[in-house]
């Protein structure tokens, strides 16, 4: 992998704006544009690793330096640094390596090259984004400091007599001396005299360097590294403070958590606590106690804020929290949480009741649920959660919730949660437990293993605590293993149906209960997600009127599918659905209090592959429903219909449904409802109507096939009758008849016309295939009557395989019906008309076949063949079968 070399020239220095250098300070490097730190640094030999880059120190002969390094393969970085008041700020610099276009173009403006890392540095307004540089304002400062564009009107600056270029093109604002160079002039405080050792208390000398910050109206507050800082109770953080705590551990050692944004005498009201307060790094031991390690037992936050507004925790680790919350935020208006770590988590609670707590709360100052008052019931809001790791520490497990809430107040909601790009591995209860949470976004997270769902949407009974949350998507998750429950599951309430629900791009897989559950929703959202892998069902709407399952892919399903109960105006449409372990493809009936009936569902365009029954079920009073366009094949799975209505079923509509390739006939394929539904244009109600099924794919037009008594198989239809036609006496004729495959024929009919047959001698009826070889026949009525207007059915006698009463048919398509009378006068045959045998003995062909017959022929054994066509007129008679 290439190397690249940073650092090392006469700008390289770290000093304060005064000038003075600032020796042996720890520097972040992070990957230009993404801001990823980057970890492997190595000295020059590009092999030694650098475990922590510093400036160099008081006794080296360049003090403040930074010495030459490389990194691995990355070869544009930024240096990051804290202003003042404790905002960081990135700058860029390219690896020697690269063909330079920055420093050459600095060189070529004359730009002075004697600028070094200055604190105190500020940069344009508009360049400053927040906490940190993104976006097109880095890329904007990126050219004005390497002389790419000029500064000028419309950059902003606040000073810019204090820009100073330089080939490195660093600039710092928060680089701060060790112990023996004061900067709270410049209000920065860094904490001095402590032990250090995580055993002796340490909160005084902490604490010390916080209130030195609150005296000076706020500042930044450094705690170096390489120590544990003891901390016997917790400490308080005022206004406008941050502390910088990157390499430092700091340890509860008492019975609290470590810090908190207000002493016990204070309460506020609103946002109006304590605010601005930033945490920058360090590892926050909660040290809760377990098997004889760590101290604290009590129901303790290791981190909590109430009360204020504007408080970012970042790049933080808590470890081994004690049966309350890593980090809450109460009744906080703007708070970030960026890429931090919350690990390990216990119990401690008389009979372990806080299964459910949460690493991150998102909280409501009412009274037992927050730590001061005032208790006015002010919700956390616009809070921002990205980047962060929820799993289990090297000693504890994991926790209830990674990220959640579970207090509201009447008329309360929380507002613009944001849970962003997070990892869960792992949670007793649920992942995400969005409790009340209005206008907010569960996005590109990794939940795996929890106990419960994945992704909880919830709110209170409404009943005692009237809310009214509305607006949350769920999008691009990850969701596997959720151990009960769901995958993603948003539940309303039958007073309150939870507006604006979106669930979409989510993937869910391996789960103990439904993959996605909507219920008591308002038209909820559920598209293009895939569910692989459920005990129950794979999309589940309840009582949810107008949800739109659109889009989704569904594998491997316990239950249904897809399931639609107990809603009104629901959706199901271009799914991909592949296999249930039992019930159906797609289920739309009663809720589950066995009274609420969904009805006017939409199922169109869904490809449905082996359901463990139907392929689609309209139920218990069903109504108005219509399945439209979908492809159903049966695979390997044990598909007993297409669709399937229950006998309460009224005005559903069936048409274009695509069921071949599974062997059913038309009544298998549509196993209708006592109301018939309507299959076809003109509301017609026969089967199969305008949908495809193998074994009755007629070529009829609509009408005709309306026309078409049920289980009869026709040569024409009856609607093309209208005159008759005379046989010759002795010439076996074959009619065309179009079979299915797998067609039982028992019998076959012809209906004579105004004239009946005088002294026959025998007559009998076939059945032949495309090639007029013989399938089965009738037995030799010989001398039995046929009077005219008559219609003749006769059972079959034998078969190919010899003695039989009924043959089954082996393809679907042309089959021929064959007649043949011998009598003095044969009787007229109620028919289409016949033809010249010119006409209809062009293959292939029908009419007249062999001449001078009488007793029938032997089918079964070698067989019989019909003789080829031309032997008398091509009589269409009407004949039938079924």
């Amino acid at each position: 992998m290439p190397m690249y070399t940073f650092g090392g020239t006469p700008a390289d220095v770290l000093t304060t704006t005064t000038g003075d250098v600032v020796p042996d300070w720890p520097v972040t490097v992070r990957v230009a544009g993404t801001g990823a730190v980057v970890s492997a640094l190595f000295e020059t030999d590009g092999t030694t690793p650098i475990a922590q880059l510093r400036s160099n120190p008081a006794s080296s002969s360049q003090p403040g330096a930074i010495r030459t390094f490389k990194t691995d393969s990355v070869a544009e970085i930024e240096y990051e640094f804290l202003d003042k008041v404790g905002n960081p700020i990135r700058y860029y610099q390219a690896g020697r390596e690269l063909a330079s276009g920055a420093e050459g173009a600095v060189r070529t403006t004359g730009a002075t090259m004697s600028g070094k890392l200055q604190y105190g540095m500020t940069l344009p307004d508009d360049v400053v984004s927040g906490s940190f540089v993104t976006g097109d304002a880095y890329d904007r400062y990126r050219r004005l400091a390497s002389g790419e564009q000029q500064w000028g009107p419309g950059t902003g600056a606040r000073d810019v007599r204090q820009f100073r270029s330089g080939p490195a093109r660093m600039r710092q604002t928060g680089i701060l001396a060790p112990d023996q160079l004061d900067l709270s002039a410049q209000g920065v405080f860094q904490v001095l005299g402590a032990t250090g050792n995580g055993v002796a208390d340490d909160r005084a000398v902490v604490q010390a360097a916080l209130d030195a910050a609150r005296d000076a109206g706020g500042g930044l507050v450094v705690l170096p590294p390489g120590r544990t800082y003891g901390v016997g109770t917790f400490l308080v953080v005022y206004d406008n403070t941050t502390i910088w705590a990157y390499g430092a551990t700091i340890k509860a050692i008492g019975n609290s958590g470590i810090l908190r944004n207000f002493r016990s005498d204070e309460t506020f009201s609103g946002y109006a606590g304590h605010s601005n307060i930033h945490i920058h790094g360090g590892t926050w031991d909660g040290n809760a106690a377990d098997g004889g390690v760590g101290t604290v037992t009590a129901e303790t936050d290791v981190i909590n804020f109430v009360h204020g507004a504007n408080i970012t925790v970042r790049d933080i680790t808590v470890l081994n929290t004690s049966t309350a919350h890593a980090l809450e935020f109460n009744a906080v208006d703007n708070g970030r949480a960026l890429n931090c770590r919350f690990l390990g988590y216990k119990d401690n609670s008389s009979g372990g009741t806080r299964q459910f707590s949460e690493a991150i709360q998102v909280d409501i100052t009412r009274s037992g649920s927050s730590s001061i008052g005032l208790f006015d019931n002010t919700p956390a809001k616009n809070i921002r959660i990205e980047g962060c790791y929820f799993g289990p520490s090297a000693r504890l497990g994991v926790f209830g919730r990674a990220v959640g809430s579970h207090t509201l107040a009447a008329g309360a909601v929380y507002d613009n949660i944001k849970v962003l790009d997070c990892t869960v591995d792992g949670a007793l209860q649920d992942g995400i437990y969005a409790y009340g949470w209005s206008r907010s976004l569960i996005r590109g997270n990794t939940i795996r293993g929890t106990g419960y769902s994945a992704i909880r949407y919830a709110i209170p009974d409404p009943a005692t605590t009237a809310v009214a949350p509305f607006g949350v998507a769920i999008r691009d998750n990850h969701c596997e293993g959720a151990a009960a429950d769901s995958g993603i599951r948003v539940i309303g309430a039958a007073a309150y149906k939870v507006p604006l629900v979106s669930i979409v791009g989510n993937t869910v897989k391996s789960i103990s209960g439904n993959g996605i559950h909507a219920e008591h929703c308002a038209a909820p959202i559920i598209g293009k997600n895939t569910v692989d892998t459920t005990s129950g069902t794979g999309l589940y709407g309840h009582y949810s009127d107008g949800v739109n399952f659109t889009a989704n892919t569904v594998r491997n399903a316990g239950s249904n599918a897809v399931n639609v109960s107990g809603s009104v105006d629901a959706v199901v449409a271009s799914n991909t659905l592949d296999t249930t372990s039992s019930n159906f493809g797609i289920f739309c009936g009663q809720g589950g209090d066995g009274t609420t009936n969904a009805t006017d569902a939409l199922v169109m365009g869904n490809r449905i592959t082996a359901p463990a029954s139907a392929a689609i079920r309209f139920s218990t009073n069903a109504a108005r429903c219509t399945a439209i366009g979908n492809k159903v094949r049966k695979g390997a799975g044990t598909t007993a219909n297409g669709v399937s209505l229950a006998a309460s079923a009224t005005d559903c509509v069936l048409i274009d449904n695509d069921f071949t390739g599974t062997g059913w006939s038309a009544a298998t394929a549509l196993s209708v409802s006592t109301a018939a539904p309507v299959t076809g244009p003109g509301g017609m109600q026969s089967l199969p109507g305008s949908n495809l099924v193998d074994l009755d794919l007629s070529p009829l037009p609509a009408l005709e096939s309306a026309m078409r008594p049920a289980g009869r198989y026709e040569t024409t239809s009856r609607l093309r009758l209208g005159t008759s036609s005379t046989p010759t006496s002795g010439t076996l004729y074959l009619v065309p008849i179009w079979l299915p495959k797998g067609l039982v024929v028992s019998n076959i009919s012809f209906v004579s016309g105004g004239t009946g047959a005088t002294s026959p001698t025998n007559w009998w009826f076939t059945l032949h295939d495309s090639s007029k070889k013989a399938l089965a026949r009738t037995a030799d009525q010989l001398t039995a009557a046929w009077g005219p207007n008559t219609v003749m059915t006769k059972a079959i006698a034998q078969t190919t395989a010899g003695t039989a009463s009924s043959y089954t048919t082996t393809y679907a398509g042309l089959h021929y019906l064959g007649v043949m009378v011998k009598a003095s006068t044969s009787p007229t045959l109620v028919s289409e008309g016949s033809m010249a045998d010119v006409v209809a003995m062009v293959s292939p062909g029908f009419g007249g076949t062999d001449a001078g017959m009488s007793t029938p022929p032997t089918v079964s054994g070698s067989g019989f063949t019909a003789g080829a066509f031309g032997t008398g007129s091509g009589i269409l008679a009407y004949g039938y079968t079924g």
